[in-house]
């Protein structure tokens, strides 16, 4: 059964009305709805529903039970933007992109899936990427059909975007890490380059730190300057931040800027948000 972790909103009377911009990112083990007012620059509700990753197969039931306690899904907003959060991305530097090849780049990485649907989207960076995804095919067509004008999108997308762009204002190397429950994304960033971005699962502290320190070496980053940049749900009180810290001499938590339409946070402190303010910015 999902499990409603938080729902924030900017009024006590909430609804979503026509013009409304919905936001869905989907992962095998949550799904997070915000809605977007005022031409898209106005953050009204975020909502994190989380679940078991074999409640993914029956999707008409888990939206069901999902929508239900929802105060967003339970109306028909004009448009949806859907953000497929999963492991099967490959970025390609446009110069090598062709689509009529674009399934190859996925085959090599991670073998054949005649289940899927295969998509790709062009990433707004210098120089000109192309991330091409996998989505599951029942998927695709039950949110393709489920929600009015639904574009399709790749999280890796917008964290590649983001990170790129805020390069110059970090260090010349740094990683950043968004944490989920029991996964987290890794981008690295090498001298204004992506170096890798790329999804872990993780049940313990040391498992995180293990692909941390892998990363280092691999790609010969200088342990002395590195920064990590961390958000999501990660707990400063923890075990996790304290090893970050003592392995890392320089961690920062990003904590996106509160939108002043939504007044309360409730218990969890602002990074736990980011990740899913970030995908409305």
């Amino acid at each position: 059964m999902p499990n409603k972790r938080f729902s924030i909103f900017s009024s006590e009377v909430f609804a979503v009305e026509e013009g409304d911009q919905l936001i869905i990112e989907i992962a095998n083990s949550h799904v997070a709805c915000l809605v977007t007012k005022d031409n898209k620059r106005v953050i009204a509700a975020c909502e994190l529903f989380t679940f078991a990753e074999g409640e993914a197969e029956k999707l008409d039931q888990l939206f069901t039970d999902i929508s239900r306690d929802s105060k967003i899904l339970s109306s028909t907003p004009a448009s949806a933007k859907i953000f497929i959060n999963n492991e099967f991305c490959v970025p390609v530097p446009i110069f090598k992109f062709s689509k009529e090849i674009a399934p190859e780049y996925l085959n090599l990485v991670y073998g054949e899936d005649f289940s899927s649907k295969i998509n790709f989207q062009h990433v707004p960076v210098e120089p000109g990427m192309m991330n091409v995804y996998r989505v599951n095919e029942d998927l695709y067509n039950y949110l393709d059909k489920r929600f009015n004008k639904a574009t399709f999108h790749h999280s890796y997308t917008n964290i590649i975007r983001r990170v790129t762009s805020s390069a110059a204002l970090v260090s010349d190397e740094f990683i950043a890490v968004q944490f989920y429950d029991t996964f987290l994304i890794a981008a690295v960033m090498k001298n204004g380059v992506l170096q890798l971005i790329q999804t872990f699962a993780y049940e313990t502290p040391e498992d995180v730190l293990y692909y941390l320190l892998n990363i280092t070496q691999r790609f010969e980053l200088f342990s002395e300057t590195l920064t990590i940049k961390i958000s999501g749900m990660i707990d400063l009180d923890f075990k996790l931040y304290r090893e970050l810290i003592t392995y890392f001499k320089k961690v920062i938590v990003e904590n996106e800027t509160v939108p002043a339409s939504i007044p309360e946070l409730g218990e969890h402190p602002l990074h736990y948000f980011t990740p899913f303010f970030n995908l409305a910015l």
